[in-house]
């Protein structure tokens, strides 16, 4: 990452500081869910949800893999 986005990015969180992320930041995790859903599997979604910050335990890591699941077994 560019030390120009960065100040962007900090800037833009200093002047929302009830948003917990950038709209950068909101397009990129758009973008990785659209090729989980495309490419990945499970795990990998899990992978994510861990990585965004949401812990095994939380009620929306349970929903978004229940989601995802119930989404897939009617994809063909």
């Amino acid at each position: 990452m560019s030390k120009e986005k960065e100040i962007r990015d900090a800037i833009e969180r200093e002047k929302h500081p009830e948003r917990k992320r950038t709209r950068a930041e909101i397009r990129s995790i758009e973008r990785e869910i659209a090729r989980i859903w495309r490419d990945g599997d499970e795990k990998d979604l899990m992978r994510f949800l861990r990585g965004i910050g949401l812990k095994d335990e939380s009620p929306d890591f349970v929903r978004a893999v229940s989601v995802f699941r119930s989404l897939r077994a009617g994809k063909h």
